[in-house]
């Protein structure tokens, strides 16, 4: 039997482990007589521990052994020098260590204590091991541990001058190696590491290290970010990187210097007058946490799922407004198929990742180089969202993935006084010339559904969709209507559009007008009922994805019967568990699982037979 059948839903976090490494332990693994149980001896005790049944599967314990391995063969350590389930005396309590080294083999007595380890199972709480950990090594004399669920491991050192203040360490020193010698290496540009997975991380950072400290997490944490991108992104590979803690240098310096010139690069993400409002010794802890990690030029979905934990279930969710699942997107962006001249906007764009699944795309199918990709994002990928909050993470991952950040503007898509210029009070001339009507090729968005938008608002009468029968202004609409109106007036004759609505939209008799104008403005070329668990753990608002391609004599001309044929498909196998988890570990993975590619094919397939203009 695999690790990953005993890990069962746990089978995609022991990315800490070499191949190597878990096939040792596998090899090791002893079933019972029958075949129900399964061992595995001890590689320190020497003795038999069950790690599966039928009923009952010990994680910790699989976990435990793989580190006692890759402690042992990375980085040197005896495993005579170790010991399992040491007493820690925590005031009148005692409790056990996991996995504790010592300096000599023959001198296991506390004052000898090099390192102590918390194993826990995967996808365990970031937050309560480190608060366990740092509780042990508080209470013994030493300044070193590490905190490991299979999936990353946390390296915890503890203040020499304050017993209760850590940071997270560079690197686990080699066995012989001190922390002196740790603490004399700095990190180069080319040193830095690819990042797994951020939410745990962010979650610690927001809960443990900044939620006492009188500031705005979000904040402080994004102005960090941007002074590593910058450290980065002017850094050669051999240089070494000022984003890092050194023994005996003041750290704030160097760290706002770095937001300095950041906030001029990027002025268009920070006010001139944003300043970091970090103490030394908080900014020594986040900075402990992030400096090893390269951001520049990573996976930006590892970001991206890291910025929509630290705001989901916030003021997204009263709005009605929640992040799009990002296997849907990118199914979404397959069946609009975008061409490397064609211009892209999200006028509800949250963290853009229509946008950012679209610069993957043409990634993959355009070939594009180096300096295409610059030119590609600076040109062609736009998005507008109404939050501060969520155009900050948009700029940031455009700036990691080819930095367009400079189309990643606030401003509320369908207040349409922004776009007029006889309106002295609201015109905005940039946006409206960045962002003109019908100069798009295609809309991506996941409007916010939740609230009606009244006539008091100023700009109800705008709309088309806002009349009555006899031309006169409702009191209200919902917000999503009108977005359906204002993306076709963002897209140019033949553009096509895809968007997120509530089911009800289709079906309700109540929205046959809607349909009908939706009819009368393009052409309807597929709708996708998405799976009930796609946005979840948020809201389970059953929701459809409206595919519609605006009228236009060349690109989509009228049909001479006013006929034509429509493509439907229903998601039948989600890309979320009914507790609202993605059921693989990236996008890739997850769509591997569903039906959706097959879907995406079915619509390529039609969409080639009905010889539509983008696939031809």
């Amino acid at each position: 039997m695999k690790l990953a059948d005993i890990l069962k839903s746990d089978a995609n976090a022991l990315k800490l482990f070499s191949n190597a490494q878990i096939q040792q332990l596998e090899n090791s693994l002893i079933p019972d007589d029958k075949g129900e149980r399964l061992h595995l001896t001890c590689l320190r005790r020497n003795k038999k521990i069950q790690v599966y049944s039928a009923n009952k599967t010990n994680p910790e314990e699989i976990i435990r052994q793989l580190y006692i391995i890759k402690l042992n063969q990375e980085y040197g350590y005896p495993i005579e020098n170790m010991e399992l389930e040491v007493s820690v005396q925590m005031g009148s309590a005692t409790k056990s260590a996991d996995i504790v080294i010592y300096d000599n083999a023959d001198k296991k007595d506390k004052e000898n204590i090099t390192l102590i380890i918390e194993v826990k199972k995967p996808n365990e709480s970031l937050t309560q091991g480190i608060d366990q950990l740092e509780s042990y090594i508080s209470a013994l004399p030493t300044y070193l541990g590490v905190w490991v669920d299979g999936n990353e491991e946390n390296i915890r050192y503890r203040n020499p001058d304050n017993k209760y203040k850590y940071e997270r360490f560079k690197r686990l020193p080699k066995f012989g190696e001190s922390i002196a010698d740790v603490l004399a290496t700095y990190l180069k540009k080319q040193d830095l590491l690819d990042v797994q997975d951020l939410r745990a991380t962010v979650n610690m950072l927001q809960e443990k290290v900044l939620a006492n400290d009188g500031v705005n997490a979000f904040d402080e944490i994004f102005k960090l970010i941007f002074a590593k991108l910058y450290d980065e992104q002017s850094k050669k590979p051999t240089e070494e990187l000022d984003f890092q803690t050194k023994k005996g240098t003041k750290l704030q310096p160097a760290v706002e210097a770095l937001f300095t010139k950041a906030k001029v690069k990027w002025k268009d993400v920070f006010k001139d007058k944003e300043e970091l409002e970090l103490s030394e010794e908080t900014l020594i802890a986040v900075v402990s946490e992030l400096q090893e990690y390269k951001l520049l030029e990573t996976d930006f979905e590892i970001l991206d799922a890291a910025f929509e934990h630290m705001i989901s279930g916030d003021s997204k969710g009263e709005k009605g407004q929640y992040f799009t699942p990002r296997p849907v997107i990118d199914i979404i962006v397959q069946l609009l198929n975008p061409h490397d001249d064609e211009r892209v906007l999200d006028p509800s764009a949250g963290s853009a990742g229509f946008l950012l699944h679209t610069f993957q795309h043409m990634l993959k199918t355009q070939k594009i180089d180096d300096k295409d990709r610059y030119r590609y994002a600076v040109n062609n990928l736009y998005a507008l969202d109404f939050d501060p909050r969520t155009v900050k993470i948009a700029k940031a991952l455009m700036v990691i993935a080819g930095d367009g950040s400079s189309n990643s503007q606030q401003a509320n898509s369908l207040d349409l006084r922004v776009w007029n210029p006889e309106d002295k009070t609201k015109f905005d001339n940039a946006i409206a010339s960045k962002f003109a009507d019908h100069s798009f090729d295609i809309v991506m968005t996941n409007p916010p559904f939740a609230g009606d938008v009244s006539s008091g608002s100023g700009y109800l009468g705008y709309y088309a969709v806002a009349r009555d029968k006899k031309q006169k202004t409702k009191a209200t609409e919902k917000r999503d209507v009108l977005f359906l109106e204002r993306n076709l007036r963002f897209l140019k004759p033949g553009g096509r559009m895809a968007i997120v609505l509530p089911q009800g939209r289709f079906n309700n008799s109540s929205d046959k007008e809607l349909r009908e104008y939706i009819a009368r403005e393009c052409r309807i070329l597929g709708v996708l009922g998405l799976h009930g668990n796609s946005f979840k753990p948020y809201t389970g608002t059953k929701t459809s994805v409206l595919l519609v391609q605006k009228w236009d004599a060349k690109k989509c001309p009228k049909p001479e019967s006013g006929d034509y044929p429509i493509f439907f498909a229903t998601n039948t196998q989600a890309v979320k568990d009914n507790s609202g988890n993605y059921i693989g570990k990236n996008t890739h993975d997850t769509l591997a699982k569903t039906d959706l590619p097959q879907i995406a094919e079915a619509f390529a397939e039609f969409a080639k037979k009905e010889r539509l203009s983008f696939f031809q």
